[in-house]
Parts: structure tokens; sequence; C-alpha cells
């Protein structure tokens, strides 16, 4: 980076990703999107896609923006 601070939406998805990746958050994801899909209606299933996606993209930008080190950048 260029040493410039991070947009505030990256604090955030940021943020989202420090949770997703530990345990409890994780667990949480893992046992929303099981829950979504046993409803067993269209608006479930679409819920947990869109839900999944979300949590891929801010793995994804958490990935892009960690430090070799293991910490975040900004």
């Amino acid at each position: 980076m260029t040493g410039t601070e991070p947009s505030r939406f990256l604090r955030l998805v940021l943020r989202a990703d420090a949770f997703t990746t530990s345990t409890p958050g994780t667990i949480t994801l893992i046992v929303a999107l099981l829950t979504l899909v046993f409803t067993d209606t269209a608006a479930g299933f679409g819920a947990a896609a869109v839900l999944f996606a979300a949590w891929v993209a801010v793995g994804w930008t958490g990935r892009r923006h960690q430090r070799p080190g293991g910490r975040n950048r900004g």
C-alpha cells in the first residue's frame, strides 16, 4: 500500500474478515447458512447464497490486504 489511510468501508470489511476468520465467527456463519438452507424455501436458498458470497468476498479482501507478518495493512 502507499501508506494512506484505508477507507471507512475497507476498515469495516477488514473487521468483518477478522470476525469471520475467528472460531466463533465461523461457527456463527455456518449455523446461519445451515438454518437458511434448511428453511427449504427459495428465499432461504437465495439468502444463503448471498451470505456465502459475502463471506467469500470479505475473506478474499482480507487475504489481499494481509501483511506478510500476519497483521492487516493500514
